[in-house]
């Protein structure tokens, strides 16, 4: 197997987890987030999750198309920003009725 045809299959993994990490990052950057709640993120959470998710559409790029490449960044995104909320919140019940 070639450098670029290893390159090639690493893009859309690396592009996936570049993404998903970045949304998760941007999320736990949110005041409202209900992760950790009343422990405020860090600026550098906030400009790590832009800085990963935008690097996650360049690396989608070169496993695809552009519109290929856009809707799995935004599918990805979509994903993160539903389930984790919805996550945080389950735990926190669960976290309740066991008082």
């Amino acid at each position: 197997m070639t450098g670029s045809a290893l390159a090639a299959e690493l893009a859309l993994p690396a592009g996936l987890v570049l993404t998903l990490l970045g949304a998760a990052m941007l999320y736990r950057a949110a005041p409202n987030q209900a992760l950790r709640p009343g422990k405020p993120a860090g600026r550098w959470i906030a400009r790590g999750g832009w800085g990963a998710t935008l690097l996650g559409l360049p690396v989608l790029l070169t496993w695809s198309g552009p519109a290929t490449s856009v809707f799995i960044w935004l599918t990805a995104l979509m994903l993160v920003w539903s389930l984790l909320p919805l996550a945080a919140a389950w735990r926190a019940g669960d976290r309740k009725a066991c008082k």
